[in-house]
Order: C-alpha cells, then structure tokens, then sequence
C-alpha cells in the first residue's frame, strides 16, 4: 500500500489534466508495484553501507522514461514502495523503522510521461500542482525558492508548499488539524516531468512556522548533493544540480 501524503493529494488530478492535454489518446496500462519486502536486499545493502561508511553512504539510482535520475538518500531513508507503468511512477522512501502509513519524514520521487510536452508553462504547472488549498483546514502556502535550467536545458523549479492545519479527509488517512509541508523539485524536460519530494508532518503549524523556513529549503535539498536528470548512467554537470548543503 502505498503512503499518502498532501503533496500526493494535491498533484494527482492536475496531474492527469497535464498529461491528458499532452497526450490525451496515449493509453496506460496497470501499475507494477512493489513494496517494502520487494526492497529488502536494497534496504540490507544500505544499511550495511552506512554502518561502514556513514558519510559517503548512500547513492540512489533509478532509470526514468529515457533518463537516469539520481541522488543520495540521506539519514537512514530506504525505499519502501514504487508503482509505475509506461507513463508513471512514484517511489516513496521512509526512515528506517517508519512505514508507509506513520512517516514524519518521507522522500517522493514521482515521474509523468508527456507532462513535459504540455503547452503550460514550468511556473504555471508548479502552481497548479502545489499551491491549492485542497485538503486544507487554514490557507496553505507555495513559494517559489528557486527556478532556472541546467546546461541541457532541463528546467527546474524549487518550492516549498503546504499547510499548517490538515483537514480530516484531506487525503486517505489524514488527521485532522496535523500540519505538512513539502519541498518539491520539479524538472522538465521536453517530453517528461521528474518531481522530488523532501516531505515532515506532525504537529499543526501557524501560518509562517512551519518547520523549514524558506532560508533552510536550500540547505535541505543540498542533502541530496548532486541531483542527476541524465541520459547516461554516469551523471555529469551539464545534466545535474545541486543546493548548498550549509
């Protein structure tokens, strides 16, 4: 079963609106899944990993459309689940111990065939995406941190989105008066959209406390080190960014 999650809640009947718009004949088939028991070895590698190399541990790669997409997973975050087909996928990443259901803390990597073809723009999509107040029990928030492109052209945007006060049933699951909020990178290219997600839920948050300020956002992504959005499997500047970790 997979998590659920605001940011989860708030992007996916956009999302099907963009991709229609891009493709609208293009057909899907069902998922493929697999859950934390399929990600077992994965998670025994990592841990052993950490126990012996706690800083340079770990390196998370996954092929993506025509892509590569990779990063590091930070603290102890393992995959737990993943569901994917020729035009989607999500795959989230918990700590350690958490589950699907009870995070605090959770990593997203989501990806949408043709969503990059779509005639909306990067900013325009960012904002359909996250800055909504659905599922919202107080205004939520979506700020833009930072946007731009890569040397291949890929265009990203970083922004930080959610709301301090969840309503009961938001989402599948969601408690009442819990506050959320995600930081998403979401990168285009001219066919695709990847979206990354760092995501922290629990007690209820006044407007302008939420737990990352938007002087951190950077800081926390720059855990990820080098985000790779490549064509090989050997990721390169051209092809990566990355935020300042400090």
């Amino acid at each position: 079963m997979s998590g659920q999650s605001l940011a989860r809640g708030l992007a996916a009947g956009l999302l099907a609106a963009v991709l229609a718009q891009a493709a609208p004949s293009a057909a899907q088939s069902a998922p493929k899944v697999r859950n934390k028991a399929d990600f077992a070895g994965v998670a025994r590698d990592f841990q052993q990993q950490r126990a012996a190399n706690p800083e340079g541990c770990c390196s998370f790669s996954t092929p993506v459309f025509d892509r590569n997409v990779s990063f590091r997973l930070f603290d102890t975050f393992e995959p737990v689940y993943e569901a994917k087909n020729e035009r989607q996928m999500i795959l989230e990443f918990v700590p350690q111990g958490a589950t699907v259901e009870s995070w605090t803390r959770m990593i997203t990597l989501s990806a949408f065939g043709g969503a990059g073809s779509s005639p909306i723009s990067t900013a325009e999509m960012q904002a359909r995406f996250f800055n909504t107040s659905q599922g919202c029990q107080q205004a939520n928030f979506s700020r833009v941190i930072a946007s731009g492109r890569t040397s291949d052209g890929t265009e990203f945007n970083l922004s930080s989105n959610g709301c301090g006060s969840i309503a009961a049933g938001g989402y599948p699951g969601a408690t009442s008066g819990r506050g959320e909020q995600f930081l998403a990178l979401l990168l285009r290219d001219a066919q695709n959209v990847v979206v990354l997600q760092y995501a922290e839920r629990g007690e209820g948050f006044a407007p302008g406390g939420e737990p990352i300020g938007d002087e951190a956002v950077k800081a926390v992504m720059g855990r990820f080190r080098s985000i790779g959005f490549c064509r090989t499997q050997t990721p390169s500047d051209d092809c990566s960014i990355a935020f300042d970790a400090r």
